[in-house]
Formats: C-alpha cells, structure tokens, sequence
C-alpha cells in the first residue's frame, strides 16, 4: 500500500492515476470529502479525509503502509509543519520510503515555495528515513490548453521574453511509479525533474497556434489576475515574489535526469498541447 498526501490536487491526481496504472494499492490523503470522491474515481483502493496539520491523526492514517509520496499544498502557509509531520509519522508507523515532492532550485530561499520545500526536505534528511527527494521544474498543466485556444489568448503574470524549463505532470508520475518499483535502488537519492523545452511565453503561445491550428497570442497579465479568489496574505506575497523572480531571471533546468529515470525522452510542451487537445 502506497500512502499519497494531497491526493486530490493536481500533481497527487498524476501520481495516485500513475501508481494505479503500475499496479499499486493506493491509500489517498485528502483534505475533504469531495476529495475523496475524486480520488475514488481516479483508481484509489482507499481514501482517508486527514488533516496534515494535527500530527496526532497521521501515524494512523499512514499505518500499514510501504511508502508515502508526499506532496505539499502549494503557497500554504502551513507547509512546513505539514511536512515535518508526515515525515514525523512516517517514522512513526514504520513506513518504509518516503518519497518527498519538493521543487527545483530549493535554495532560492526568497520563493517562499522553494524555503518551505528546502525546510522539509532538510527535515527528511535528518528522520533517518529512506527516501528518495523529486525536484520538479515548472509544470506544463499550469497552462490550461484548451482554455488559451478557445479564447486565443495566453496570458502569464511575468516577461513574455523571459525562458522558462518545464515538465511533464504525467512524466512526473512515471518517475515515481518507477522508483517504487524498485525503491532500494532510489534510496537517498535527490532527483531534479525537469523536461527538454525552455520556453518563453510568445513560444509557448506559437506552440499553441501550430498544434491546434488556431491562432493564439500571448499577452501579460498582472499577478491579481493569476491569484485564488481569496487568498490570504502569504500565498499573495508567495505569488508575488515567484513572479518577480520568473520575470527578472526565468528559471531552468537540466533533462539528463529525468531521461535517464524514464528510459526515454521526456514529454515535450507540443506533445502535451497535443495530448490535452485530445
């Protein structure tokens, strides 16, 4: 049994639909209810409503399982504490991996995405635990594809000039159905995850005019625009700052990685474009 945290966001939804189709029981953590009605359908043998702030629920939740992915909500303010307490649990009930979803680049500090996955995986390294740390670059599916070429328009908060790497979410999944399958081979091992393309937004928004065949152009927005109705004071200063630094420096990475782990070229933005358009 493979315990998933945050199973009902968009990179547990990938990984709990990956480690199902590979074969694996799967017990997702979710938030709610309505949570645990998605990931029901998305192929979970359990579902269990926890609260990763309350430390006491999680030794429980994570009993009798082999190994637990755990990915953090994303601009929570939360997520430190959260982490350090699965980790915590994990120890807690004898589970026997941890695979942490962390981000690429964690050192830069002043992204506050990037502080609280340095400090969980800093807290990872001190547990004694196995494990095995992923750092994903820039996800493809933060560009909603069939929204850009129904409307024509791809918007983004930052330079339109500025590059970007990415990755696949779906490429992502593999990866950690890949090294469960075989975790002692993946032990202590810290991955950057990160696919072939280095896009600006004007390339992007070429990609999405040629593979659909409908003219879409590319324009800048202001970070309201990007923002969760209501978002509280730290996950705005978190996208401000994010912005602020694609804007002036980008953010990039390497392939080899991710290549290697797959056994095969990682997903390219035209491939995923072409996948989302069906």
């Amino acid at each position: 049994m493979i315990a998933i945290t945050a199973a009902a966001g968009k990179t547990g939804r990938h990984v709990l639909r990956a480690l199902c189709s590979a074969g694996f029981a799967a017990r997702a953590l979710v938030h709610s209810s309505a949570g645990a009605e998605t990931v029901r359908a998305d192929g979970a043998g359990e579902a269990v409503v926890s609260d990763l702030t309350y430390p006491d629920e999680l030794p429980g939740a994570l009993e009798g399982c082999e190994a637990v992915v755990h990915i953090g909500p994303p601009m929570h303010p939360r997520e430190i504490a959260m982490g350090q307490n699965v980790v915590d649990a994990a120890r807690r009930a004898g589970v026997g991996h941890v695979v942490l979803m962390s981000v690429t680049h964690p050192q830069l500090e002043p992204l506050l995405n990037h502080q609280s996955k340095l400090a969980v995986e800093r807290h990872l390294l001190g547990s004694r635990l196995p494990f095995t740390i992923l750092q994903p670059m820039h996800y493809m599916q933060n560009v909603a594809v069939r929204d850009c070429v129904d409307s024509g328009r791809f918007r983004q908060p930052y330079s339109l000039d500025q590059p970007l790497s990415f990755v696949d979410l779906a490429d992502v999944g593999a990866v950690v159905a890949a090294i469960l399958s075989a975790p002692a081979e993946h032990r202590w091992a810290t991955y950057e995850l990160c696919g072939s393309d280095t896009l600006t937004g004007h390339e992007i928004a070429q990609i999405l005019s040629e593979v659909s065949g409908t003219l879409v152009r590319a324009g800048e927005v202001p970070v309201d625009a990007v923002l969760p109705e209501g978002a509280p004071d730290y996950t705005i200063d978190g996208f401000t700052r994010l912005v602020n630094h694609y804007d002036r420096y980008g953010i990039l990475g390497n392939p080899n990685v991710l290549r290697w782990l797959l056994g095969r070229e990682p997903a390219t933005f035209a491939d995923y474009v072409r996948r989302e358009l069906g």
